[in-house]
């Protein structure tokens, strides 16, 4: 009876998990330090460092960072790239990129391609995702959808 207990599990993890299966939403939160160069034509060029936690749809959690740079001009046009490492409670990595362009600052949807991971993450490389994030003074919050090759 036991064996049978673990061969379903088996098979569930192994459902889940599948790219074909795989609906992946994720949150993530965080803290954010900024620093700025203003430039003497109005646009600016910030580096920033976000801090966070996360979790998502299938149960994982887990601590990450991200670093980046905003371009902005004095039209408010502002571009953002970044780069993450997220760590989830077994101690596997997610690597991300991700940019946006946005007239508000404060608030926006971007892409986000998962780069590299570790463990069950690898057969992830490559998902495309949409998010949405917002800031309130230093603190940003996060919320994703991903479509996974194949699909």
């Amino acid at each position: 009876m036991n064996k049978i207990i673990k061969i379903i599990l088996f098979l569930l993890t192994v459902n889940v998990y599948s790219e074909d299966s795989l609906k992946w939403n994720f949150k993530y939160s965080g803290y954010v330090d900024l620093k700025t160069i203003k430039l003497p034509s109005g646009g600016k060029i910030i580096n920033l460092f976000n801090n966070g936690t996360w979790e998502d749809s299938l149960g994982n959690f887990g601590k990450g960072y991200c670093y980046g740079i905003v371009e902005s001009n004095k039209n408010k046009d502002d571009f953002f790239q970044y780069y993450c490492e997220l760590s989830d409670q077994d101690s596997d990595k997610i690597f991300t990129k991700g940019s946006r362009k946005s007239e508000d600052a404060q608030a926006g949807v971007g892409k986000q391609k998962i780069i590299d991971g570790t463990g069950k993450w690898e057969k992830l490389i490559g998902a495309t995702c949409i998010y949405g994030v917002k800031y309130v003074d230093e603190v940003l919050f996060a919320s994703q959808k991903c479509k996974f090759p194949g699909e």
